[in-house]
């Protein structure tokens, strides 16, 4: 009876678990919800679901914080960003007093602006040549 009192107590444990998060494969490194994984990088629509990290920052494909999104945490480094996001970055919204480094090219390269907060819309953010950021992003540093 203990045994299967065991049992159950565990199922409830890992249900109560499992229905904290989108369906699918689970969540990034040690379970963190919103963290990709370095070696993820295919967009999933469940992506637009997970919390928001408590310092770091999100990315939209549409502003003022819409459309489809990507969030990692202060520390993180991606020299490519995942699924089709590359070129399509439209507003960013920080947490935790995260900044973002953002660079026009992958691997770091190609110029960049390093945003001290969140930025609604990267067309209010020049880039050179009487350009913007926005939809021009293809790698970022957030710290």
């Amino acid at each position: 009876m203990k045994r299967l009192f065991a049992v159950l107590a565990l199922f409830f444990a890992v249900a109560a678990v499992a229905q904290n998060y989108p369906p699918g494969p689970p969540p990034g490194p040690q379970g963190d919800p919103w963290a990709y994984g370095p070696n993820n990088n295919v967009w999933r629509p469940d992506w637009n679901q997970r919390p928001n990290p408590r310092r770091g920052a999100c990315f939209f494909t549409t502003a003022p914080f819409r459309g489809n999104r990507f969030c990692v945490r202060a520390g993180d480094r991606l020299p490519a960003l995942p699924g089709n996001f590359g070129g399509n970055i439209s507003s960013v919204q920080t947490f935790g007093g995260a900044q973002v480094r953002l660079f026009n090219d992958r691997n770091f390269r190609n110029g960049s602006v390093t945003l001290r907060g969140t930025v609604p819309d990267l067309r209010s953010v020049p880039f050179r040549g009487g350009h913007t950021w926005n939809n021009r992003v293809s790698s970022i540093m957030v710290f």
